[in-house]
C-alpha cells in the first residue's frame, strides 16, 4: 500500500510526501511517483506528533461530570467517590476511549498517571 500526500505545507513550503507501507520514502516538491491513494494536502500542515506528558486516560468516563465546580469540591464530591466504584474493566474501556481520541488528535505518545 502506498500513499501520496500532495502539496501539504512543510516549513511554509508546499511539499509532497510519499509513504510505502508504514514508512515515509520520499519528501519533496512535485514527486514523480504514483500511489494507491492520493491525498490532497492543500490547506493542511505537517507537524510532529503530540506528546501528552500527564494524563488520566480512564477519566474520559467522567468528562462533563461536575465540570462547572471548583477543583477541590469537584474532586471530593464527584470524582473520588465515583472513581472508587470503577472496576478494572471500566478503567480498561475508559483508557481505550482516551487512546482513540489521542490517535484522532495526533497524539503519538502519552504518560498516564492512573492508579487502577
Amino acid at each position: 500500500m502506498s500513499i501520496l500526500i500532495k502539496e501539504v505545507e512543510l516549513n511554509g513550503v508546499a511539499t509532497d510526501i510519499y509513504i510505502e507501507n508504514k514508512y515515509i520514502k520520499q519528501i519533496g516538491a512535485n514527486l514523480p511517483v504514483t500511489a494507491d491513494t492520493v491525498i490532497d494536502g492543500r490547506r493542511k500542515a505537517v507537524i510532529p506528533g503530540f506528546v501528552n506528558t500527564h494524563g488520566h486516560a480512564a477519566m474520559t468516563l467522567f468528562r462533563g461530570f461536575g465540570d462547572d465546580m471548583p477543583l477541590m469540591p469537584w474532586l471530593e464530591e464527584k470524582i473520588w467517590p465515583n472513581e472508587a466504584k470503577l472496576t478494572k474493566e471500566d478503567v480498561y474501556w475508559g483508557a481505550k476511549l482516551a487512546c482513540l481520541e489521542m490517535i484522532k488528535s495526533g497524539t503519538t505518545t502519552f504518560f498516564d498517571m492512573y492508579h487502577k
